[in-house]
């Protein structure tokens, strides 16, 4: 696995932050501490996938497709990772003239299939709204709107106050 799974789920979660305010590839960039061209690529993936909308030209950008809470780090793993092939197994090729290369795949196949299932589980659990929450403090979050400067505050942060505040039942 390489890192674009954990920078898919940061651009999910400062979309998600943003809430259905279109945001810039920049504004992300400047979060994930990356190149704008590697997250459009990422954006790519995750359009295709049903998880973002994004809208080009001036004043456009993107944003979530669907509620944070229902979006899962398994969501995000398989639009970013092709094949689903956690442990590169489609890439062995080896030699099947040798006794144990004839049999490598079949039996790294088999005694990896319960920790890929395993990853697949536990990441299905696990929601973008779930991940704001524990990311991003409670109060306004997440810097300024390049475009005109203004604080914007953070939906995550908005749950993580609810989720904090004392019930009165």
């Amino acid at each position: 696995m390489n890192t674009r799974f954990a920078v898919a789920t940061h651009l999910l979660s400062f979309l998600s932050a943003a809430g259905n305010r279109l945001v810039t590839s920049e504004e992300t960039a400047a979060s994930v501490n990356t190149h704008p061209a590697l997250l459009r690529r990422l954006l790519s993936m995750l359009r295709a996938a049903g998880l973002v909308e994004t809208q080009i030209g001036p004043g456009g950008g993107a944003r979530l497709a669907r509620p944070p809470e229902t979006i899962t780090l398994l969501d995000v793993f398989e639009a970013v990772e092709q094949g689903n092939d956690l442990f590169a197994l489609a890439r062995l090729s080896p030699n099947p003239d040798c006794p144990m290369g004839a049999k490598i795949r079949a039996t790294l196949e088999c005694v990896l299939s319960a920790p890929q299932a395993a990853l697949h589980q536990a990441l299905a659990q696990v929601t973008i709204q779930q991940v704001c929450e524990r990311a991003a403090p409670p109060g306004p979050a997440l810097g300024h709107d390049a475009r005109d400067g203004t604080l914007q505050r953070s939906r995550c942060s908005e749950q993580s106050a609810i989720a904090a505040a004392p019930q009165n039942d």
